[in-house]
């Protein structure tokens, strides 16, 4: 696989995300229901399997994983304790996929600043593979959660085939990026009952 395709590819939807027109769906994982203190498990159930039907529904065929790291050592919770980088950490739990590019990148630009922080990234195939995707999936919900193991990592989902993008920033949402609305059109209609109440008018007006 051409790392500059999945580079650039995750480069153009990651930048789209800060464009008040992006073509963006926005979900609810956690919602209301379940408090993040003394109902973590049934918030993780209920987070972790709303981001992985979604994902059932997004990618049929292709599927490219992007892990990001930013050299944050892991919390040794449900680790070994010989692991030292978030690669390492999401190896331990069974992510096994094949890597297929490496690049570094700024994750989150300050136009402000000359020194953006350096996130080290890796591609990797996950084709044909839910129960590698769900992994990742795992990983990105129990971010900020008392849920282990957990790898210090950001992650995201994309199909270079029809340029779109699901990343979940923790067991609170998620977001489906395309370069075209009609490619949302399905998930919007499918899971409406899932879409970020306070974003709806946003997202209506796509369509």
């Amino acid at each position: 696989m051409d790392t500059p395709k999945i580079e650039q590819l995750w480069s153009n939807l990651w930048a789209s995300r800060t464009v008040a027109k992006a073509f963006r769906l926005r979900f609810e994982l956690g919602g209301e229901e379940f408090d993040n203190t003394t109902q973590s498990v049934p918030r993780f159930l209920q987070a972790h399997r709303r981001s992985t039907a979604i994902a059932d529904a997004l990618f049929s065929d292709s599927c490219f994983g992007i892990v990001a790291w930013n050299d944050r050592p892991p919390y040794h919770a449900g680790l070994p304790e010989e692991v030292e980088d978030g690669f390492a950490a999401l190896r331990s739990t069974g992510f096994d996929a094949p890597q297929v590019s490496e690049w570094q990148a700024a994750v989150y630009p300050d136009p402000g600043d000359d020194e953006d922080y350096v996130w080290h990234l890796r591609g990797y195939d996950l084709s044909h593979h839910k129960v590698l995707r769900d992994t990742l999936l795992w990983h990105a919900v129990a971010t900020e959660m008392p849920i282990y193991p957990s790898a210090p990592v950001l992650t995201f989902l994309v199909d270079l085939e029809s340029s779109t993008m699901l990343h979940v920033y923790d067991d609170r949402g998620m977001d489906v990026i395309s370069d075209d609305p009609a490619k949302l059109q399905v998930l919007y209609v499918e899971f409406a009952d899932w879409l970020l109440d306070y974003d709806r008018e946003r997202m209506a007006k796509m369509f």
